[in-house]
């Protein structure tokens, strides 16, 4: 293989890593922002303040997933690999404060999606390739196989956040009072 090949598929590969990490970072982040949502609401003090960092971090992986699909590149690598392990760090502080009111699946699809732009992350800060264009393929491959994980956690988080101390679910009329 000429170095001119072996650049094309360094620059493929690094296109197809990139593809995969803002839907990762998106889908971490909303489930990361809902499980902190859902502890402020229903939550002691302790629990609400692990929702308040749960809800900025999830915010800031939102934000941070759109700044490297827009640059085409890793920003600011080890303050994100730095803000995944917050994001790790508080998924158990919400397990742990919530009394029981958190989702375990939800908090395992977002510790997953963590640990995947952990990696991605640390694969390509150490790479330092210049900024390449994202590709569709990946990028929707992606985005599927997170809302797949997303949607049923984001439904979890729902359902543990209502559930009552005897373990039902309240029924809700969207007409009472009307």
């Amino acid at each position: 293989m000429s170095a001119a090949a072996g650049a094309v598929a360094a620059e493929r590969s690094a296109s197809w890593r990139r593809s995969w990490l803002a839907p990762a970072a998106w889908g971490a982040g909303l489930i990361l922002a809902g499980m902190g949502a859902a502890s402020i609401v229903t939550g002691a003090l302790d629990a609400r303040i692990a929702g308040f960092a749960g809800v900025s971090l999830g915010v800031a992986a939102l934000i941070w997933g759109g700044a490297c699909l827009a640059r085409g590149r890793i920003v600011a690598p080890r303050i994100a690999i730095a803000g995944m392990i917050a994001a790790l760090v508080d998924l158990g502080a919400l397990l742990a404060t919530t009394g029981g009111r958190a989702s375990v699946v939800a908090a395992a699809s977002a510790g997953a999606l963590l640990l995947a732009c952990a990696a991605l992350s640390g694969v390509e800060s150490r790479r330092r390739a210049a900024p390449s264009p994202v590709r569709i393929v990946p990028l929707l491959l992606a985005a599927t196989l997170v809302a797949a994980l997303g949607t049923p956690a984001l439904g979890a988080v729902q359902d543990a956040a209502t559930l009552r101390s005897d373990g039902t679910v309240p029924v809700i009329d969207p007409h009472h009072g009307h």
